[in-house]
């Protein structure tokens, strides 16, 4: 309870201009979060609840958001529409915290689409170029038409179960074909997640998305595709096993084909987001495995690459504030340019790549020890797989701060105190966790 509370207390003390509507929301998420932990909210229908995968993912949220308001500080200084840009983001937070903490089908679908509100509205409020207009499109298009199955089997299941409660969830089989509904499910989370051929989506949101909205889309997001793959699989072991082969081919394959990609990106945050695309093809084979090294490297990957990506996003945003431009070619040799951001770069390409220091490697150590657990004959791809993590995050270290930079770019300032700050407190949970690593174990 103490946690909520100084968390909600940050939220006041860091945003600069406090609205009305600012207020309530965050009166809101008091009074939820005290009754939750008391245990006193809607106990008879068990309406709310958490464990470790949504505990953890909630404290996710609350981090990701506190480093967006401090990132996007230039908004409140030019006054570009603040109080509306601090409204989205507790929106956002509070569509996040219902989504981790409800117990009801429905409330979890209504939720899980509504936090597509946010973001669309960051991307079309705050975005650069003209192409956030087809960028919102395909993102709208790509998950809501995906979601349809999942709403119509939770519809036929709840005249079956007379309710929508996750408790009774088990107690459909035997009225439902569960391997319809766990296709339709499946369907839903695999393009939130995303994994590849449910992806292209993802790198227009990023391009054309403000640093907060890349930060949102990478750190948390994303993150809702692999929470409801973790939560609905418990509930189809028979399936899952069945389409096992299916899911870890899937994602190895799919994240290879990413990591090729990568290597031919020419923009930063295409770049970022398509290796965030072969991270979840990973993840995505590490839950295909049905163990309980996946199930608990799912966890520590989903946190991990939270912060990570998030960060790297950041330095993306940063890099464009001070060049104008995102593109490889012309953001080269900022090591004599931004020598101390060049320390932040390294440290966050290493965590990307899954080296130690990072909880980056537990997690791509336990989805690695479940995949090889599951089939040995993957190890060919699984090399393959760390040795292109590994190509492709030196590559966008090396061609940023390697090299001559662009003779047009005349001076270009480093670090300041605030891109610092965000930055350790992008990397610092990444290291505490990795030596505390059995805080979020199940």
């Amino acid at each position: 309870m103490l946690k909520m509370i100084l968390l909600m207390l940050g939220l006041f003390l860091i945003s600069a201009q406090l609205s009305v509507s600012y207020f309530c929301f965050c009166l809101i998420f008091m009074i939820l979060s005290w009754l939750m932990v008391e245990g006193c909210f809607f106990s008879s229908m068990t309406f709310f609840g958490l464990d470790s995968l949504s505990w953890f993912l909630i404290m996710l949220s609350f981090w990701v958001i506190l480093l967006m308001l401090i990132s996007s500080n230039t908004y409140y200084f030019n006054n570009m529409f603040s109080s509306k840009f601090s409204m989205v983001m507790v929106l956002m937070l509070f569509l996040l915290f219902l989504t981790f903490s409800t117990l009801d089908m429905l409330s979890f679908y209504i939720f899980f689409e509504g936090s597509l509100i946010p973001i669309y509205i960051l991307i079309m409020g705050w975005g650069y170029q003209p192409e956030r207009l087809q960028a919102g499109i395909y993102l709208f298009l790509y998950t809501i038409m995906a979601s349809l199955p999942l709403l119509i089997s939770l519809i036929l299941m709840s005249k079956t179960l007379s309710g929508f409660s996750m408790c009774f969830l088990k107690n459909s089989f035997s009225f439902i074909n569960p391997g319809i509904w766990f296709i339709f499910s499946m369907l839903a989370f695999l393009v939130k997640l995303p994994v590849f051929y449910f992806h292209l989506w993802l790198p227009k949101a990023h391009v054309e998305a403000p640093v907060s909205g890349s930060m949102m889309l990478a750190g948390v997001l994303l993150k809702l595709g692999c929470y409801g793959m973790m939560r609905f699989m418990m509930f189809f072991d028979v399936m899952v096993s069945y389409l096992s082969s299916f899911m870890v081919s899937l994602g190895l394959l799919g994240g290879l084909s990413v990591s090729y990609i990568c290597m031919r990106q020419v923009d930063l945050k295409s770049l970022i987001a398509y290796s965030s695309v072969s991270h979840m093809g990973l993840l995505l084979a590490g839950l295909g495995s049905w163990g309980l090294w996946g199930y608990s490297g799912g966890l520590y990957m989903c946190v991990a690459h939270g912060l990570c990506s998030s960060g790297l996003f950041f330095m993306s945003g940063v890099v464009y504030d001070r060049s104008g431009s995102r593109s490889i070619f012309i953001n080269k040799g900022l090591l004599n340019l931004m020598p101390s951001l060049s320390f932040w770069w390294f440290l966050f390409c290493i965590g990307n790549m899954g080296a130690p220091i990072a909880l980056n490697l537990i997690g791509e150590l336990s989805l690695l020890g479940s995949i090889l657990s599951f089939s040995f004959f993957s190890i060919f791809f699984l090399m393959l797989f760390s040795f292109m993590g590994a190509c492709y995050s030196l590559f966008l270290f090396s061609s940023t701060q390697h090299g001559n930079y662009y003779s047009a770019i005349q001076s270009m300032y480093d670090g300041i105190v605030r891109d610092h700050l965000v930055l350790l407190l992008h990397f610092f949970p990444l290291v505490f966790l990795l030596v505390e690593v059995d805080l979020l174990s199940f």
